[in-house]
């Protein structure tokens, strides 16, 4: 695919001038020609001046009937113009309508590997409808007009609605979650200023079905966005709407919009149902993606990046949404971080009645310009108490200056580090729901392409298992079993159940040749522990987090993405905590940080110099400190008591750090806090149970007094 060639390069456009909703502009007032009377005469002339009079009055009234023709002339040609430049308006609008909706058609049909492919056709679009939505806000009144154009309010919704479906697929496409943001200010917007409202929605099929559509997207942009209760709202006007279109039209697709509202709700539920409420029943606040910490840090070394990410779902029976499972909603969060939405977000700024007035470009490296000077951590110098004293002496002034300086650099430069933070993009993320074994490597070979050299490849897999027995000749060759894959495209089976087995699934042998690059790998399944020997044959950072194979309790995700989605939210839907105080919400919130702070210390010390690349990365380090926060809960936990219900790790580099007693000490104190205490082994051992964090320690008194 070829570049698009511009005259104007990509940038940042600033918001467009637009009248507020309902307010015409002032048109520009027509020129106004008036004609001069004659003078009027009050006294009578004698006969001698009549002669003058006359001669005197002739040649003036001759100027007038002269002047009066080009006047007339001179308008008429004013309205020609005006009517000319009407035209070209109208034009104008008809074709960047035409060119933004050509654009968008072809964005369907864009390779989804190699951004140098897609990025030039998206950054072409951004450039088209940035115009087409500025010409449309500075040329409303015309276009609105019967004789020009007639525009309708429903078709700046959907000029509106298609920019908020370009934001989402370039969210999609860099997994950059202020696009994200961006995305549901558009969609927020129609809904605001009721752009798809009006008399014509209960006699026009097409234009309910363009609504129900934009409901469909903006309910997803809410779920991404963890906007729960707008999502609440909207599922209930698009129940209302259904109705609505079933009852007047009595479509033949009616039972597929109420197959989708149901899909819809039941996620809404599986997402919302485990977060606990307050006393007054609302849904208390937790933070899903990644946010600086302050006190996480690693040795000053080269650092690996995570740039590349493989998310891959199988699970037919998990609850999902269109090609989400849950265990892969979790993990899109978990490799993101907070959308950037405390500044001026991306250009976008809003009139009166909320709608933006323009549509931000992507720059040429694909990442937004509120992510390259993000200003979320304003005011957080406050946190560092500064000396300030009044003292009698020099000396003692000199001293207090000198600390205050010191307090402030200390807190500029931490504050630099989190802002730099922030301002990394997210890792590229390759989403696949039932994907064929084929399908997997594609993608996971032009990951492999992409990342840099100090970049990193993640695997995530989440699907039943797969064993092979071990008479299988394939299994002395490492094609033991692991995940099974979809069998689409591969048409009615003539082999037996144990060839089809073996060919369907991604074995660990299947994923050595990408261990030539840092590889790290998170597996949900039954058959996780497959992964637990893949050998390191090119000595290269490699990292095998592996999920419980058996749970004793059910949840609708797997338990051990959930930590590491979440590990305060998980361990409440794991306790059956339902509601919980404000206050004591906070509490327990604080603790989990400070839980996640003192395990890290642990990690870091961890002497495998290959691991160690890792921690440089926010998001891998993330990931490996909540699967010790899991391994800890999970093994107190009292129906947690055989060995395949806890995660493990290849290299196993972590199952010390799991009995340390102040990671117990910290984790019963949680419990306590959370009256929880008769679900967990607080102070006894349990024989024959797995390596537990409690099995060699002393009793909860004697571990709190050290």
């Amino acid at each position: 695919m070829s570049a698009f060639s511009e005259k104007e390069p990509v940038g940042v456009v600033g918001p467009a001038s637009q009248a507020p909703e309902g307010q015409a502009p002032t048109p520009l007032a027509e020129p106004v020609t008036s004609t001069p009377s004659a003078p009027a005469t009050d006294t009578p002339a004698s006969n001698d001046d009549t002669n003058a009079i006359l001669a005197t009055q002739q040649p003036q009234e001759q100027p007038l009937a002269a002047d009066a023709e080009p006047t007339d002339a001179k308008r008429v040609a004013d309205l020609q113009q005006s009517a000319e430049r009407d035209k070209e308006t109208v034009e104008e609008f008809q074709y960047l309508l035409e060119k933004s909706q050509q654009l968008f058609s072809g964005l369907s049909d864009l390779p989804e590997i190699g951004s140098k492919y897609w990025q030039p056709h998206f950054q072409r679009t951004f450039e088209v409808y940035t115009k087409l939505w500025k010409f449309q806000n500075q040329h409303r009144v015309l276009l609105e007009k019967p004789e020009h154009y007639g525009l309708k309010r429903w078709e700046v919704g959907e000029i509106a609605s298609k920019i908020g479906q370009l934001y989402y697929r370039y969210y999609l496409r860099t997994s950059e979650t202020n696009y994200l943001h961006e995305a549901y200010v558009f969609y927020d917007a129609i809904r605001e200023r009721n752009y798809f409202r009006g008399e014509q929605e209960v006699k026009n099929s097409a234009l309910m079905i363009k609504k129900l559509r934009y409901y469909a997207r903006f309910i997803v942009v809410c779920l991404q966005m963890n906007s729960t209760g707008m999502m609440l709202q909207l599922l209930e006007e698009v129940k209302s709407l259904i109705e609505v279109y079933s009852t007047v039209f009595n479509p033949v697709d009616k039972m597929e919009w109420a197959l989708v509202v149901k899909e819809m709700a039941l996620f809404m539920q599986a997402v919302c149902s485990p977060v606990p409420v307050d006393d007054a029943g609302v849904t208390l606040p937790a933070a899903y993606r990644l946010m600086p910490r302050r006190n996480m840090r690693i040795d000053k070394e080269p650092k690996f990046r995570l740039q590349e990410a493989v998310v891959v779902g199988n699970r037919p029976t998990q609850i999902k949404f269109s090609e989400l499972t849950l265990d892969m909603y979790y993990v899109l969060q978990m490799l993101e971080r907070e959308p950037n939405v405390n500044t001026t977000s991306m250009g976008t700024t809003a009139p009166s009645e909320g709608a933006p007035t323009a549509v931000t470009e992507p720059s040429s490296t694909g990442i937004s310009e509120a992510v390259r000077s993000p200003d979320m951590l304003e005011g957080a110098s406050s946190a560092v108490p500064q000396e300030r004293s009044e003292p009698n002496h020099t000396a003692d002034t000199a001293r207090s200056d000198s600390a205050e300086i010191k307090a402030k650099e200390k807190t500029e430069d931490t504050d630099r580090e989190r802002d730099r933070a922030m301002r990394r993009p997210n890792p590229h993320k390759y989403v696949l729901y039932q994907p064929s074994v084929s399908q997997v490597q594609v993608y996971l070979a032009n990951a492999f392409r992409e990342i840099g050299d100090q970049g990193c490849v993640l695997l995530y897999l989440s699907s039943d298992g797969t064993r092979i027995d071990s008479e299988n000749s394939a299994s002395q060759h490492g094609f033991i079993g692991g995940i099974a894959t979809s069998r689409r495209g591969q048409g009615d089976s003539t082999q037996d159940h144990s060839t089809d087995q073996l060919i369907n699934t991604v074995h660990p042998a299947d994923l050595v040749p990408f261990t030539r690059k840092p590889f790290f790998l998170i597996v949900e399944s039954s058959c996780s522990t497959t992964y637990s020997n893949m050998p390191n044959l090119f000595n290269q950072p490699m990292l095998a987090l592996l999920s419980p194979t058996s749970y004793p309790i059910h949840m609708n995700s797997g338990i051990y993405t959930f930590f590491l989605h979440s590990p305060l939210v998980a361990f409440c839907a794991l306790s059956q905590i339902t509601t919980m105080d404000a206050m004591q919400w906070t509490r327990v919130e604080r603790m989990f940080g400070e839980f996640e702070d003192c395990v890290w210390e642990f990690v870091s010390k961890v002497k495998d110099a290959r691991v160690r690349k890792f921690f440089g990365d926010d998001f891998l380090r993330q990931v490996v400190v909540r699967h010790v926060v899991c391994s800890v809960v999970l093994g107190m936990h009292r129906e947690f008591v055989r060995k395949e219900h806890l995660p493990q790790a290849s290299p196993e580099l972590f199952a010390q750090i799991v009995d340390e007693p102040e990671l117990v000490r910290r984790a019963r104190a949680i419990i306590e806090e959370c009256a929880v205490a008769e679900m967990y082994r607080m102070e006894e051992s349990t024989v024959g149970s797995p390596r537990s964090p409690v099995t060699q320690l002393a009793p909860t008194d004697a571990v709190l007094s050290t």
